[in-house]
């Protein structure tokens, strides 16, 4: 049976990108005119797989008599416990439960993520090699989207229908007036693409071979860039220059104390955006919708600072908006920590706040040797920490909880 777990889990590595998904609930999908997936409930072909693997894990530890031993800590539990009880009572009462119970179901698998992974169902060097693997794959269909300039036919594969005449689907104009799109990979956006390569790069940078690591750089760099994802490359960057940071830095107490000034400076860039995005003016329309978003988001904060419910921001959004909402406006705030604070409550950020807080104090409560290895196993958290200032993929998406849970699997690992 272990064969055959190892088989299916690698298999999970290389196919979690898969978008093919069966809808099972959509109370309120087509309350805006066109379909909306941040009210949907959606089941996703891979999360089968995932499931399967983890009965087959416990069945075989069970048969076999052998003691599931990890060590956790309490309290990182119990701000955990506290999140989502929050977020579970505020979406009773103000939100629709059923979505919510969708949420808890993709914690769970991240969970889950975390447990196979501290558990080495496979060695270590194997699973980065199939995250690896699985990232080639996703490169070469971007590359083959981007020069057909459609989809590539992969529908078994989850890949989405794209193309520069297609409505909603995300491309860039040209100076002549033509359309080209951007890849999608197999994934239901470019963003995610870009979010997935990203934390790809950074999990897998500190066991890079040095023969293999400026092919292995160049070639995820180069994929993030085809994704035009401007999050990713800008959370690349930032991600790179903490690496650099702390490459100057002999000791620990230094690091830490980068590291947390680093993040004051994330919170403090999040709020200054947050208070002032109804007097910011930009020309380009992708960022002057997302400062529309967040008026609209600081207004349901100052209207209902308690939350509005899991997956509930879209449906109310119109309420606090000064404008009328065309029907693919409505969509979730582009910034997790904003969302997070309009469903989840004050408390809930409050409470994010301090799951992050203290994931970075248990980190650097270690012995940290002064190598690559050491200074990069703690880039792939900051890495989602500053993307989560760009984007809602880490709340909305189903990829999100997986990503966050190989990362926390990473950065907790024992050195």
């Amino acid at each position: 049976m272990t064969k055959t777990i190892q088989i299916l889990w690698k298999l999970f590595l290389l196919s979690f990108p898969f978008s093919i998904h069966f809808v099972l609930y959509e109370k309120a999908s087509y309350r805006f005119g066109n379909f909306s997936p941040w009210v949907t409930g959606f089941l996703y072909l891979p999360e089968i797989l995932l499931a399967l693997v983890c009965v087959l894990w416990f069945i075989q530890k069970t048969k076999n008599k052998e003691p599931i031993t990890l060590k956790t800590s309490g309290a990182g539990l119990t701000l955990l416990f506290l999140f989502l009880l929050n977020a579970g009572i505020v979406t009773y009462f103000y939100g629709d439960i059923v979505l919510y119970l969708f949420f808890l179901i993709r914690v769970l698998e991240a969970g889950i993520i975390y447990l196979l992974i501290r558990q080495k169902i496979i060695p270590h060097e194997a699973f980065i090699s199939w995250l690896l693997y699985g990232a080639v794959l996703q490169i070469m269909i971007a590359y083959i989207q981007t020069r057909l300039n459609h989809s590539v036919g992969l529908t078994l594969m989850g890949e989405p229908v794209i193309g520069p005449d297609i409505a909603n689907v995300a491309k860039t104009d040209l100076a002549d007036g033509s359309k080209i799109i951007r890849p999608y990979g197999t994934f239901l956006h470019p963003n995610l693409l870009g979010a997935y390569l990203l934390t790809i790069f950074f999990i897998s940078l500190p066991h890079l071979k040095k023969a293999a690591l400026p092919v292995w750089i160049i070639l995820l760099c180069v994929g993030i860039y085809l994704t035009g994802s401007q999050a990713a490359q800008l959370t690349l960057l930032l991600t790179a220059g903490i690496l650099l940071m702390l490459s100057f830095m002999r000791k620990a107490l230094q690091k830490k104390y980068f590291c947390w000034g680093f993040l004051g400076i994330i919170a403090f860039a999040n709020l200054w955006i947050y208070e002032n995005s109804a007097q910011l003016a930009w020309n380009y329309n992708s960022i002057a919708e997302r400062l529309m978003q967040n008026v609209i988001s600081m207004n349901m904060f100052l209207g209902q600072w308690w939350g509005v419910g899991v997956a509930n921001f879209t449906l109310v959004m119109e309420q606090f908006s000064h404008i009328k909402l065309l029907p693919w406006e409505f969509q979730p705030v582009h910034n997790t920590y904003f969302l997070i604070l309009n469903e989840t409550g004050i408390q809930g950020l409050l409470l994010l706040v301090a799951i992050i807080g203290y994931k970075l104090h248990d980190y650097w409560q270690a012995d940290l040797q002064y190598l690559l290895k050491d200074k990069a196993r703690i880039l792939p958290l900051f890495a989602l920490i500053i993307i989560a200032s760009f984007d809602h993929l880490l709340w909305t998406s189903w990829l999100g909880p997986i990503l966050i849970g190989m990362v926390v699997a990473e950065t907790t690992r024992p050195r």
